[in-house]
């Protein structure tokens, strides 16, 4: 079979990965069979694809996907092409615009408490206390005496939205999972960073052939993951113990892969100690 192709196809990774607890109601299920087709067209993008969903406290999840438009690779950093952002859902069939979220707003987000889930109530807000650095003082003359430090300027409250809580939380999440088999892309002609043709995992059983963001897997932290090899299906199956409910597949008998994340959003901060 050809190249492998991260997440191309929602519904194949939810069977493959039915197994660890993947697992859609089934009225969610029919309802993305046509929803994502028919956003992809309305969008205009390469690919309309399902990201995973969040647990909330209410019960009133949330579903996340992304409109894929192809990725480049410009001084050696992987660029994306315009079109790519997430959406979210609550039943699957209309999809909502999520809009990012980076740079301060980011790290505002990352100040709401960390074992609070999300509502389930798009319009919830949160309120955080930024406390701003001291200014250093000033330079003291040579033979003067130095004055009293400055004082410690005032907390600055914030107001964020669940919205933006949860694009904060996808951000996170895939700057730690987002995770294909190492070597599998390539950058084409045009500069589009691409599956390898003819691309298939040499020994799919091993962490060492997996890469993510943090690095190859096999140089990860004790811990942070765990892989189990299918030798009768000849799969392997990737969980996250950084994200509990983010796992990855990758089939040796069809060369193909594909993640998703099922969970609350948050990190398990006692990852090293498990």
């Amino acid at each position: 079979m050809g190249a492998a192709s991260m997440n191309q196809n929602p519904l194949l990774t939810l069977d493959a990965l039915a197994p660890c607890g993947v697992v859609l109601p089934t009225e969610a299920r029919a309802a993305l069979d046509t929803s994502l087709t028919l956003k992809a067209r309305e969008l205009g993008v390469q690919a309309f694809l399902l990201w995973g969903k969040f647990t909330t406290s209410s019960g009133r999840d949330y579903y996340v996907a992304r409109a894929y438009n192809g990725t480049k690779r410009v001084d050696g950093k992987v660029i994306v092409n315009p079109g790519n952002k997430f959406y979210y859902s609550t039943d699957c069939a209309e999809w909502l615009d999520l809009e990012p979220v980076d740079g301060k707003l980011g790290e505002l987000c990352g100040l709401i408490d960390g074992k609070r889930w999300l509502t389930g109530d798009p319009a919830h807000e949160y309120t955080v206390v930024e406390q701003p650095p001291t200014p250093d003082p000033d330079p003291v003359p040579e033979g003067e005496d130095p004055p009293p430090p400055p004082a410690a300027p005032d907390p600055i409250e914030h107001t964020l939205t669940e919205l933006q809580r949860m694009a904060a939380m996808i951000n996170a999440i895939n700057a730690e999972t987002a995770c294909a088999p190492d070597g599998m892309y390539v950058t084409d002609v045009a500069g589009n960073y691409v599956a390898k043709p003819g691309f298939f995992v040499r020994y799919p059983d091993q962490l060492s052939s997996y890469v993510a963001p943090t690095g190859n897997l096999g140089k990860a932290a004790p811990g942070t993951w765990g892989l189990v090899w299918d030798s009768f299906k000849r799969v392997a199956t990737l969980r996250s113990f950084a994200y509990p409910g983010f796992f990855a597949y990758y089939s040796a008998n069809t060369n193909t892969i594909g993640n998703l994340y099922f969970g609350n959003g948050l990190r398990n901060e006692e990852v090293g100690f498990v």
